[in-house]
């Protein structure tokens, strides 16, 4: 079985009222979505993710709203296995002149049937 790995840059968008920010590559057609926690991935006609919707997401990155909305760079990991998806994320603030990293994650089952590897999105202003 080969594994395959995708790397994309992405565009993205916050909402501060929703606390819902949103990376996406405009390199793919969609095809479809899945939610993991709160964290939505949208999967292109060629099953790789090319964008994510992450709902709370100064809670789920334990950071403000405003820090949110001014972020320095997110990092979105996928490791896909036969049975599961890995997602860890890495969001970069600005914090009294000093970048902070602040980490999530979250997995679900593998029920579309993705074809196993890795995908990255990296995103920054």
């Amino acid at each position: 079985m080969s594994e395959r790995r995708i790397k994309r840059e992405a565009a993205s968008d916050y909402d501060v009222q929703n606390d819902s920010f949103f990376a996406y590559s405009k390199d793919v057609k969609y095809k479809s979505s899945i939610d993991i926690d709160g964290i939505i991935l949208d999967i292109g006609e060629d099953n790789s993710i090319m964008g994510i919707e992450i709902l709370d997401a100064s809670k789920k990155f334990g950071i403000s709203k405003y820090d949110v909305q001014h972020y320095k760079k997110l990092n979105v990991q996928m490791d896909i296995s036969p049975k599961v998806i890995d997602l860890k994320m890495t969001m970069r603030v600005g914090k009294r002149n000093a970048e902070v990293l602040r980490e999530a994650a979250a997995s679900a089952l593998n029920i579309m049937n993705l074809p196993v590897g890795s995908d990255s999105l990296a995103v920054g202003m």
